[in-house]
């Protein structure tokens, strides 16, 4: 935000309707301009928490009030003096508060109004008064009121808050009632960064803007079918604009400065990704194919009766000012009074009230009437009576299909063939290290299988066979699991008790602490097949995950272990019983062994079984998020283009207050040892982000990389920020000591100013818990109210996991 410089400071008394996100920005953005602010607010107790705190949200940033800036429920501070008004309420609040404001507002004296609002008066209203917008309103109100002084302004855009939040150029078109207004916004909004244009058409400038926001919801919902791109948005938007420009011409509006004032307001709420409406849309399709979205009895009654009524109700309940949704009955029952056919519009209010399906834009859109255009309830879901696929017959499956896969690629078993003779060499040297670690698992394993590649070898150069056929066997029945549900379910009832009573029944030490999308993963896994990709960090994430699923009655996932883990044959036979299939990571070029654990996990998620990997390929040393590796990513998108059966990823954050691997990784030379994992580990925060429909991205260039970043982001804005994790990364940022105050006061403007899923908010108690946990694990002391750091190494390790948050 560019700070005002103190010569803009003016004298009126100022206030800002609305304590959404619009009405807090305005009021801090107003701030410097005025000696005082006030922010009204519709809700007296939240009103009352905010002017106590100090402290408001806006787009899931916290921001300290300014100390002039006071918080009122009540209008009684308008009743005197001449007062500058900013509305930003929601526009089903609009008309009972210019009622207010006519009733309360000196009439002796001069009032300007600029109103950020969007929206056309109520049906009722409209047909008791003759009026369609808010200027004519007010007018007819200020007139019976005798409040004779008063300027009505629109403020259209484009001016997204998203972008005014962070100082991007923003543009303000006004149209006004009155010749002062346009002086008066100009010296309270005026920077350079902030572009003002002044308009005739009071009226005209109105009805565009709320006409725009219906047209940035089709676009939204277009942005989650699968077979819509930027195209058919573009076509969406010509289509949307063409029907405005019928209806105002209906209206008697000059259209030809539409095109001033309208266009780039337009098209900015149809595809920013900070847009309201658009990112409704979205939504609203995305419960739909979850199935997350279920009317229940009443409102299916209510839909039937009152559908626009419906809309409202449903647009009121989610947390952002949804003006597109609310104005759509009034713009539609307008259009009717005037004989005007607005289809788009038409078509938008039967798919929000659930008449027709979301896809009925593509038969409007592309004149179709063929029958290709799918319904979007019925992208494919799972198959049923999978789950459970394990043993010999799948492994004879897989090995089909490895080998029908490498036999379609034109030289590829040549190359593997080719190979054998270098990782025979790669084996042997492998085979010694296992003699000196005394590796059971490869001295076992490694023999049999430099005999299957010199057995390749020697085919292939006495006869010119190419036959891989028992070497093929040996990887598919190494890395298969051998999954018991029974077996799994039993451990899991009974390690869970089990932690829980040798941690002394701690709260959340039998299993992790959940948050997130749990809902709405919950409402997709009954339909779709699922691909867990939790963030790793320990040998303990797929137990923390499979715990955490099992106890939100999630389907718990196979999932992939390395070799390392699987230490003795005995313990792999048990982990694969438990749905464990072996990874070896030391085979990172050996291209048979590749394609086998690529095909298995393809096959998987093809059969419906539940599976996890893990992105960023091993566990972090760092403490921070790893890159993503793609490879293992591509199995849900090739599973989806084989089936055309939905996959959905689910990313899961992991956070651990202690990583019981921590020396280790830090260079201790202490190996990780059982004691350490049951008792080092403390409280571990488990959050499913918001999941990933495959067919979202499967029309992009490269839709593993796409999805690959969609995870990143996802675990960036649900991981939790610990209170050990921030205090080590302050006391890092500083030096290696800094004074309790201080490290207290930073806190505090850490939570203020960076964005993150922090576990508390309260900085005292931040402080508190981070301090004790770090000094549990004496990773630093306090002396004379200093805290200062005795081991560097795991205090960075500890400060990296908030790092990509914060940044």
């Amino acid at each position: 935000m560019e700070k005002i410089k103190s010569s803009a400071i003016i004298s009126a008394n100022i206030a800002v309707l609305g304590g959404g996100p619009m009405g807090i920005y305005l009021s801090t953005y107003l701030s410097p301009k005025a000696k005082e602010i006030f922010l009204w607010y519709d809700d007296r107790k939240k009103a009352a928490k905010i002017e106590k705190e100090r402290i408001a949200s806006v787009l899931e940033d916290s921001i300290a009030l300014p100390e002039n800036v006071h918080v009122k429920s009540e209008f009684d501070f308008l009743k005197s003096g001449s007062w500058v008004l900013v509305i930003a309420v929601p526009s089903r609040l609009m008309e009972g508060i210019l009622d207010e404001l006519i009733k309360i507002l000196d009439k002796n004296s001069s009032h300007y109004v600029f109103a950020f609002t969007k929206g056309l008066l109520s049906i009722s209203t409209r047909r008791k008064t003759n009026c369609i917008t808010y200027s004519e309103y007010i007018y007819k109100l200020s007139v019976t009121g005798e409040l004779k002084n008063i300027e009505y302004t629109a403020v259209n855009g484009p001016n997204i808050l998203g972008e005014l939040k962070r100082g991007h150029h923003s543009f303000y078109c006004l149209a006004s009632s009155g010749t002062q207004s346009v002086e008066i916004f100009e010296t309270l909004f005026g920077d350079s960064r902030s572009h003002t244009r002044t308009y005739e058409d009071l009226m005209g400038l109105e009805v565009f803007g709320v006409m725009k926001n219906p047209i940035a919801i089709a676009c939204g919902i277009a942005s989650g079918i699968p077979e819509c791109g930027s195209n058919f948005e573009g076509e969406l938007i010509s289509l949307g604009y063409s029907e405005i420009i019928t209806l105002l011409e209906a209206l008697g509006i000059p259209t030809r400065p539409v095109q001033e004032y309208g266009l780039a307001d337009l098209i900015a709420s149809c595809t920013s990704r900070y847009s309201r409406n658009k990112a409704y849309g979205h939504r609203f399709v995305h419960k739909l194919i979850s199935g997350e979205d279920r009317p229940n009895l009443i409102e299916r009654i209510e839909l039937f009766f009152n559908p626009a009524e419906f809309i409202q109700k449903e647009v009121s309940q989610s947390e952002s000012h949804v003006e597109g949704a609310f104005a759509l009955a009034s713009i539609i029952s307008l259009a009717e009074e005037k004989d005007v056919d607005i289809p788009l519009y038409s078509i938008l209010f039967q798919i929000l009230t659930r008449k027709v399906s979301p896809t009925e834009l593509i038969r409007f859109v592309s004149k179709s009437t063929s029958d290709e255009v799918r319904h979007i309830s019925k992208t494919t879901t799972k198959r049923s009576g999978l789950g459970t696929a394990s043993g010999k017959k799948f492994q004879e499956a897989l090995s089909k299909n490895v080998l029908r896969h490498i036999n379609s690629q034109p030289g590829m078993t040549e190359r593997i063939v080719k190979q054998s003779s270098l990782l025979v060499k790669s084996l042997e040297k492998r085979y010694k290290e296992a003699e000196e670690s005394k590796d059971i698992t490869d001295l076992l394993q490694i023999p049999k299988e430099i005999q299957l590649w010199n057995e390749v070898e020697k085919k292939f150069q006495e006869k010119g066979n190419k036959d891989l056929t028992k070497i093929l066997d040996f990887y598919v029945s190494e890395i298969a699991d051998d999954y018991k549900p029974f077996l799994r379910d039993t451990l899991i009832n009974l390690i869970i008790p089990i932690r829980y009573i040798l941690n002394g029944f701690k709260s959340g030490t039998g299993l992790p602490k959940i948050g997130g999308c749990v809902k709405e993963v919950k409402a997709l896994a009954s339909r779709y097949d699922i691909l867990y990709t939790p963030t790793h960090r320990s040998h303990l994430d797929s137990l923390e995950v499979a715990f955490g699923l099992k106890w939100l009655g999630l389907p718990v996932p196979r999932y992939a272990a390395d070799k390392k883990v699987m230490a003795t044959p005995g313990l792999a036979n048990v982990l694969k019983s438990l749905g464990a299939y072996m990874v070896d990571r030391k085979r990172n070029r050996n291209i048979l062994y590749l394609e086998c654990l690529t095909q298995y996990s393809t096959m998987m998620l093809e059969a419906g079984i539940p599976t996890l990997v893990y992105p960023e390929g091993t566990r972090s040393r760092t403490g921070g998020i790893l890159p993503i590796k793609t490879g293992i990513l591509s199995t849900s998108v090739d599973a989806y283009k084989h089936t055309g059966s939905e996959v959905i990823i689910v990313p899961i954050v992991l956070s651990y207050e202690n990583v019981p691997e921590d020396e280790e990784f830090c260079g201790k030379g202490k190996k990780s040892g059982f004691r350490d994992f049951f008792y080092k580990r403390k409280e571990v925060y488990m959050d499913l982000c918001e999941p990933i429909p495959v067919s979202r991205y499967i029309h992009e260039e490269d839709p593993v990389g796409v999805i690959g970043f969609e995870i990143t982001q996802g675990w960036r804005k649900y991981r939790r920020i610990l209170p050990n994790q921030l205090v080590a990364r302050l006391i890092v940022e500083t030096g290696t000591e800094v004074k309790m105050d201080e490290l207290r006061n930073l806190i505090k403007e850490t939570i203020l100013t960076k964005k993150g899923n922090y576990l508390i908010r309260d900085s005292d108690e931040i402080l508190k818990r981070g301090l004790k946990i770090l000094k549990q694990r004496k990773i630093v002391f306090l002396e004379n109210e200093n805290v200062k750091v005795l081991d560097h190494d795991l205090i960075q390790y500890y400060a990296n996991m908030c790092v990509d948050e914060m940044s």
